[in-house]
């Protein structure tokens, strides 16, 4: 467990870096929503995250228990390596000028109105339905699936990986309890900051961990 644990962790860490754009909804929703609201999004995206990366360790435990061969891991990390590194070229290519004014996402300008209902399911699929969160989350399953086959050692290694993961949707909430009174000034210059070098930390975060899976698959092919 301690293994798999540890193999995923830099993948997590990652994952955690690639979604701080995810912060800023998270942002919102704790100085302009009810904390109720901010905790309801935090645990559909935790769970999100769990049921991809459930569906791909069980995937894989299928797969072992065949009789295919073992370099399946390696190809898995060459695949999603190679995601991950043209995701982060288009993010780069394709980020605004210097003088153009960063686009809000539709679901983010709603995010005033939200209700704690609609904030579980919109932190679910921002978990599970993001090509690049799938990528990544599937390269730490892969990982945990491989370390172990264990079954409870799988599940208390997924876990720790989302809770990982998740620090950064969770930090506005954790701040604010923290900080209490405090907490505004420091949430409005991490949002300031964040608008202006977000897609610059995703890109750079997605290129380096796609380039060491794509050397880790070829290592295990």
């Amino acid at each position: 467990m301690t293994s798999a644990i540890g193999q995923s962790l830099p993948i997590a860490v990652g994952l955690l870096l690639a979604t701080l754009p995810m912060l800023m909804l998270s942002l919102v929703l704790i100085t302009k929503r009810s904390t109720k609201v901010s905790y309801a999004f935090i645990g559909g995206w935790i769970a999100g995250l769990l049921v991809v990366g459930a569906t791909v360790i069980t995937l894989a435990d299928v797969i072992a228990m065949s009789d295919e061969p073992t370099w399946w891991a390696g190809g898995v990390k060459l695949v999603l390596g190679i995601v991950l590194v043209l995701i982060a070229l288009r993010k780069w290519f394709t980020r605004p000028r210097s003088d153009e004014e960063s686009t809000v996402p539709g679901w983010m300008a709603t995010a005033e109105s939200m209700t704690a209902r609609r904030a579980v399911g919109l932190g679910f699929l921002l978990a599970a339905a993001n090509p690049k969160n799938i990528a990544l989350v599937a390269a730490g399953a892969a990982v945990i699936a491989y370390a172990t086959a264990q079954v409870l050692e799988q599940l208390v290694a997924v876990v720790a990986f989302a809770i990982v993961a998740s620090l950064g949707v969770a930090a506005p909430a954790v701040i604010r309890v923290v900080l209490a009174s405090r907490a505004e000034r420091t949430l409005a210059a991490v949002d300031r900051w964040m608008m202006r070098h977000n897609v610059a930390i995703t890109a750079a975060v997605l290129l380096i961990l796609g380039v060491a899976l794509i050397g880790n698959g070829f290592a295990e092919l």
